[in-house]
């Protein structure tokens, strides 16, 4: 028990040298000078030596007292670094081999480097959006997000909800100038469109009232980020992911159109391998992105300040 009491002392003991007396060492730990002062004697007494020379005029070590300074301290150093060493070994890190498909892309592209910042030891790789399920199979990728409806045909293959994604159609107010403001989703002509395509197919359409179709549309574009740029400069309308563009509908660069016609939200999923082989931290990447979408989720279009038209 007295080498356990010694321990916590001669922290104490290493406190008080460095700041260079029981007041300021009581400040910096938070506790008092007449504590600081109890436990410093009955150190020296168990180690059967002086260790400072105090009065009320000066404050002063004793030789004894910085050889054992000098191994005290040692020993504190030696601590730090070991409740260091224990801090990063449970921080998660790692390679997360990330494929998002189709919208999410460009989504979960401009929310990676929050996630970044805030796990410094997880290395990210984000695929080019072409690879799908199978290379999940072939251990090329460690996490696959995705629209899908269904479960892929394999027991190795786990699905995690990621939440909804609501779909809104939009047009620059100069385009609707242009085109006319549509009432009904059957007044939306081919030619007045731009759309998604990935791999040269265009990505089909969903309105209430109107059955799922694939415009003819009068430009198709594979980066939806592009697709958002030729929406912005009145090229035509689209339709796609709120995430994509709530800040220009907030801005009044774009509106919303046939908003009672809107299609139900989008249901997400982050596909992995079994449980077995999934690293922290892909789980962390994934509780992030889900965390991402609810907060979308909870928040109205009116703290979005989306612009509507009838």
């Amino acid at each position: 028990m007295d080498r356990i009491n010694n321990l916590s002392d001669l922290y104490l003991f290493v406190q008080v040298v460095d700041a260079g007396g029981f007041s300021a060492a009581a400040g910096r730990i938070n506790t008092t000078r007449s504590l600081l002062s109890r436990r410093i004697i009955g150190l020296e007494q168990r180690l059967g030596v002086r260790l400072l020379h105090r009065n009320a005029r000066q404050f002063a070590i004793t030789a004894v007292g910085e050889e054992v300074y000098r191994h005290a301290a040692l020993m504190c150093a030696a601590a730090m670094a070991a409740e260091q060493a224990a801090t990063v070994a449970s921080t998660p890190n790692g390679l997360v081999r990330v494929e998002a498909q189709g919208w999410l892309a460009t989504i979960v592209s401009g929310w990676l480097p929050a996630f970044a910042a805030t796990h410094p030891r997880i290395r990210l790789r984000m695929g080019s959006g072409r690879s799908d399920v199978s290379a999940l199979l072939r251990q090329q990728l460690d996490v696959v997000l995705a629209e899908r409806k269904t479960l892929p045909d394999s027991t190795d293959i786990v699905a995690r909800d990621l939440g909804e994604m609501r779909m809104v159609t939009v047009a620059s107010p100069e385009c609707l100038e242009r085109t006319g403001l549509p009432s009904d989703p059957w007044q939306l002509q081919d030619g007045h469109c731009v759309a998604l395509a990935i791999h040269d197919t265009t990505v089909p359409w969903s309105l209430s009232g109107r059955a799922s179709w694939r415009p003819r549309a009068r430009m198709t574009c594979g980066d939806p980020a592009a697709l958002l740029a030729a929406v912005r400069s009145g090229v035509g309308i689209a339709q796609m992911p709120l995430p994509l563009c709530q800040d220009d509908l907030a801005e009044g660069r774009l509106v919303t159109v046939l908003d009672s016609h809107e299609p139900a939200p989008v249901a997400l999923q982050a596909l992995t391998m079994s449980g077995r082989v999934v690293t922290e931290a892909t789980i962390h990447l994934i509780r992030f992105v889900q965390q991402r979408f609810a907060s979308l989720g909870r928040q109205s279009a009116l703290e979005h300040g989306v612009a509507r038209r009838a």
